[in-house]
């Protein structure tokens, strides 16, 4: 379910499943009290679809043999799957050839047609050529080698705590002492616990220069985090502003499959990208426009005025700079740090982005 050929649900699909039943059955109870017509009900399942986040193109819906989660059925299992389904089905449908089924020929076509018409759903809105923003639009994409399934776990559960959470603040009175904190000098040396409530939009931009090919995986892996989302690389000296994820959608797999095309190529002309992005973003007004790269701008000047131009539309301004080690890294971030960014921060183990996104989400 939910995009892949899968096993074992996870239990965040697993929620979106059980909302999808109790809305479908709802549904099914309207109707039947109601005597709706099948018009009224077939309104209810983009609602359904909606629910579960799914392409409905694309996601086949049945049972398998439990396998582990994102990790592909064998043809064979698939094939036995389907004889199963098509001789419970036989009073419906008659006899069914399982491998025609599999094959899909006789469906092809028509699916084809489909999913045209699909495309041309998918980016509506804002035209993204009139302003210079690409969308990748391969689908031929293997997305699953950008996961990272423990560190999409923990950030998940980070990103609940930060929500919804609490934490501990250093204040001038309270019914809690730090010694540690008094005896080191510090001017608030009393605890108490602080409702972490944070509502704020972002937009991140991923440097994919060819200098960062190195760790180009890894680095992917490491933003797949719900955020608006850009990257940007350079092809036979043009460059090109990709859009990943917009706002308004949720991280799918359609996200993932264009940020695991996209290669790392060219040098790191930020000036040129944020005049691409600056149009979109005057209109949307992000809270904060995070940049990542591993590289110094080659147009620092330039830079340093489009940086400007952003904060004086009430965005802040926030880069991290990447570096193969610690030292690397904080010679980026401070590179950075002089062309006007309000916070930069230096990171040399990738899987320790997400971390610093919720320091300065944070701070704000």
């Amino acid at each position: 379910m939910l995009g892949d050929i899968k096993g074992e649900v996870t239990p965040s699909a697993f929620e979106k499943i059980k909302k999808a039943v109790e809305t479908a059955n709802e549904a099914v109870k309207q109707a039947v009290d109601n005597n709706f017509s099948t018009d009224w009900f077939e309104k209810k399942v983009s609602e359904i679809i909606k629910i579960l986040e799914i392409d409905p193109l694309l996601t086949i819906p049945i049972s398998i043999p439990k396998i582990s989660s994102g990790i592909a059925v064998s043809d064979n299992d698939f094939i036995k799957t389907i004889g199963k389904i098509t001789k419970f089905h036989e009073s419906d449908f008659g006899e069914l050839d399982p491998k025609r089924i599999a094959e899909g020929k006789s469906v092809f076509e028509e699916f084809k047609v489909l999913l045209q018409e699909t495309k041309k759903n998918e980016n509506r809105g804002l035209s993204t050529e009139s302003i210079g923003i690409s969308i990748p639009s391969s689908t031929n994409v293997d997305e699953t080698r950008i996961y990272d399934e423990d560190l999409i776990s923990n950030l998940k559960a980070k990103f609940k705590e930060w929500k919804t959470g609490w934490r501990e603040q250093h204040v001038n009175t309270g019914e809690e002492f730090d010694e540690e904190t008094y005896v080191e000098g510090g001017h608030k040396p009393f605890l108490t616990d602080q409702k972490i409530s944070i509502k704020t939009r972002i937009v991140i931009l991923l440097d994919h220069s060819s200098s960062i090919a190195n760790e180009e995986l890894q680095y992917k892996k490491a933003t797949l985090v719900k955020f608006s989302v850009y990257a940007f690389n350079t092809e036979q000296k043009q460059v090109t502003c990709w859009l990943v994820k917009s706002e308004n959608i949720k991280w799918n797999n359609l996200a993932a499959k264009r940020l695991a095309q996209i290669k790392a190529n060219g040098g790191t002309p930020l000036a040129e990208v944020y005049s691409i992005m600056f149009s979109g973003l005057r209109s949307k007004k992000p809270d904060i426009f995070l940049t990542l790269t591993d590289g110094e701008p080659s147009d620092p000047d330039a830079v340093r005025s489009m940086v400007t131009t952003f904060k004086l539309l009430g965005i802040r301004m926030v880069a991290i700079g990447v570096g193969p080690d610690t030292a690397s890294a904080t010679i980026i971030a401070n590179n950075l740090k002089r062309l006007g960014y309000e916070n930069t921060l230096a990171v040399s183990r990738l899987n320790d982005i997400p971390n610093r996104v919720l320091n300065v989400l944070g701070r704000n």
